[in-house]
């Protein structure tokens, strides 16, 4: 059985600050070495990093070249490898386009939201539901995704929740959950 494509994209513009306001959030190197990792270890072909301002293009580039072409690659291969997976693209429209050329095929869209009301699917059966499309699971940083982005989305992920009230997982964590329970550790 051949392995459905997976792709991630974290999406910094647009996203919503905790006043409900639409911003764009700055691009951490800590986002970039672990989704790199997360996605190496499961097999994701891309990790995209969506922003559309020069200056955070600008030095997330210094940093992902420092890793992937500089010194910092050759004292840490590893990390090399896990930031090669990274690509800076401005939107989310690029990160589907890219997908659909490497794959010459309309990827499955999936957001991903901890405050979602309306129809969702499980992470468990997400590979079924995409029906051998390749797939471009999406989360939000800051405050997460906006609603416009979650509208257009092809599904929704059931919210991950735990024993109690608080659900605001960082980003990282909620993509190593999501992800392991997509592949239902059939990796």
């Amino acid at each position: 059985m051949e392995k459905t494509a997976l792709y991630l994209a974290l999406v910094h513009y647009p996203t919503y600050n905790r006043y409900g306001e639409t911003v764009a959030t700055c691009i951490t190197p800590l986002d970039l070495h672990d989704l790199g990792r997360i996605g190496l270890t499961y097999g994701v072909k891309r990790l995209y990093l969506t922003n559309p301002f020069e200056s955070q293009k600008s030095l997330i580039g210094e940093v992902i070249r420092h890793w992937a072409e500089g010194v910092g690659g050759e004292h840490r291969p590893h990390r090399k490898q896990a930031v090669g997976i990274a690509e800076l693209v401005d939107s989310l429209s690029d990160a589907y386009e890219d997908v659909a050329e490497r794959e010459g095929a309309e990827p499955f869209v999936v957001g991903t939201t901890a405050r979602w009301e309306r129809e969702t699917v499980p992470a468990e059966g997400l590979l079924d539901k995409a029906g051998g499309k390749p797939v471009l699971l999406v989360f939000g940083t800051g405050y997460g995704l906006t609603e416009d982005i979650l509208m257009a989305v092809d599904a929704v992920l059931e919210p991950i929740r735990g024993p109690g009230d608080f659900y605001h997982l960082p980003v990282r964590s909620a993509v190593a959950i999501y992800v392991d329970r997509i592949f239902n550790r059939r990796v």
